[in-house]
């Protein structure tokens, strides 16, 4: 005969699970499967399994359901509170399972949200309802059912916590150690030389590269944070599962010494029996505290994995600090050779300019006299000299109106001067003075302004 019932899968209120919650149990343990989901949406079911199995109702209600972990518990005593009946614990585990996807091969996690709750009835009887169970904890669990024989163990309530906190710190552990591997990935690579930020950004052409490595980076310590989180809480949980243990104990030595005190005559062979149980026991509480100090060590692998992830970020951040500091630097001194390219561009600028003065202020010299040659040399004028003589005695007419006609072309109009009162007299007539008041006035804007405004609107 087996002393184990399990209902992989409860979802609906049918015979099968009638006759769980209506029929006397017989089994050593009945370990029951269920979603949160079906059950939510199954309130005649789950109105049953509670009442089945004493499950407080406020452990349905949303502030419970959406904690990251906790634990509670009560006891249910006979009519004259002197004998122990029912205790009833309840708790809850949180664990974000990062993995690699088998199909595709890239990092994604999963979260495994768990609610467990365990009924002992006195003196051996034990029933387990697993919440949301992974599949690698189901099959466990399923497996370590197998081996499960009736016994002085069986006496102990926290012997279901021994059952089930095994595969739950198991699954804890693979969680820390898988992100571990992502994170050791990153190293190993930045060892072998490749970097998530190129020195070159020639070797990086499209920004979305490194982009994407920042972003992996981040993701990997996103799961750290959440892991440290999800063991610092699992680690009080385990806590006050081993407190409530030795409460529990405690309490049922005083109920033993009572017993005693009240029937002096008990046999050897019962006396033998609670020296048993209180073996069992303790190897239960020295279970329990060797599973809360593992716990504690994937804490402090999980902050380990945070620090390194950080430093990859920062190391990381670094790298593009420093690419860009030698890209500023290869900015600057291309800058520094146009800057000189400009100033010899400038100086040659400026000696042409010189060179265009110095034409024009040849080509003013020799003008004005050309052009009183040109006009005497017309026919208006006869300048003929008489025969025998070979300058005309009217020369100096040339030169006396050349000369100063000279002198005032190149005072008026002599490049880089600004001139005398003459060529300033022509530079003002022909472009308006800034500083001169202007004859339009601040009422003829305000008119232009009214005009704009009630001007009627044409359709474009």
């Amino acid at each position: 005969m087996s002393i184990v019932n399990i209902v992989d899968d409860l979802y609906q209120y049918d015979e099968r699970s009638r006759k769980l919650f209506e029929e006397p149990c017989n089994e050593k343990l009945t370990l029951i499967f269920a979603g949160r989901k079906r059950l939510k949406e199954n309130r005649i079911l789950r109105e049953k399994l509670f009442k089945r199995y004493l499950v407080p109702e406020y452990v349905w209600t949303e502030v419970v359901v959406r904690l990251q972990g906790y634990f509670g518990s009560e006891d249910t005593f006979s009519d004259d509170d002197s004998t122990l009946i029912n205790h009833v614990t309840w708790f809850h585990f949180e664990i974000k399972y990062p993995f690699k996807d088998p199909k595709t091969g890239d990092n994604t996690y999963a979260w495994y949200k768990m609610g467990i709750v365990t009924t002992w009835t006195a003196p051996d009887q034990h029933a387990i309802i697993f919440f949301d169970a992974p599949d690698s904890i189901r099959e466990q669990l399923k497996t370590a059912c197998e081996a499960i024989k009736a016994g002085p163990a069986l006496q102990n309530p926290y012997w279901a916590h021994e059952f089930l906190v095994g595969p739950i710190v198991q699954c804890y552990d693979k969680a820390v150690w898988n992100l571990r591997d992502q994170v050791k990935e990153f190293e190993i690579s930045r060892r072998k030389g490749a970097s998530v930020v190129p020195d070159d950004p020639a070797e990086d052409p499209e920004i979305e590269t490194t982009k994407a490595a920042f972003n992996t980076l981040h993701e990997i310590l996103r799961h750290s944070l959440h892991a440290t989180e999800t063991l610092g809480v699992a680690i009080e949980t385990l806590a006050s599962i081993c407190a409530r243990k030795r409460i529990f104990d405690e309490e049922s030595a005083i109920r033993e010494a009572i017993a005693e005190a009240a029937t002096p005559e008990e046999t050897s062979k019962t006396k033998t029996a609670r020296v048993i149980a209180r073996r069992w026991s303790k190897k239960i509480t020295t279970y329990l505290d060797f599973k809360l100090s593992i716990v504690k060590s994937l804490e402090a692998r999980a902050k380990a994995n945070q620090a390194r992830i950080n430093s990859e970020i920062t190391l990381a951040i670094s790298s593009v600090a420093q690419r860009d500091s030698r890209v500023q630097a290869k900015i600057g001194r291309v800058q520094t050779r146009i800057s000189k390219a400009q100033a010899e561009i400038g100086h040659a600028a400026q000696n042409d300019s010189n060179t265009m003065v110095k034409i024009a202020a040849v080509t003013m010299l020799f003008l004005p006299p050309s052009f009183v040659s040109a006009i005497f040399s017309t026919t208006f004028f006869e300048f003929t000299p008489p025969e025998g003589d070979k300058v005309s005695k009217d020369f100096w007419i040339f030169w006396a109106i050349s000369i100063p006609l000279t002198i005032v072309v190149f005072a008026a109009l002599y490049p880089g001067n600004k001139g005398l009162m003459f060529r300033s007299y022509f530079s003002k007539s022909g472009h308006h003075d800034p500083d001169e008041p202007s004859n339009f006035t601040s009422h003829d804007s305000i008119d232009l302004e009214k005009q704009t405004i009630t001007a009627p609107k044409t359709e474009v």
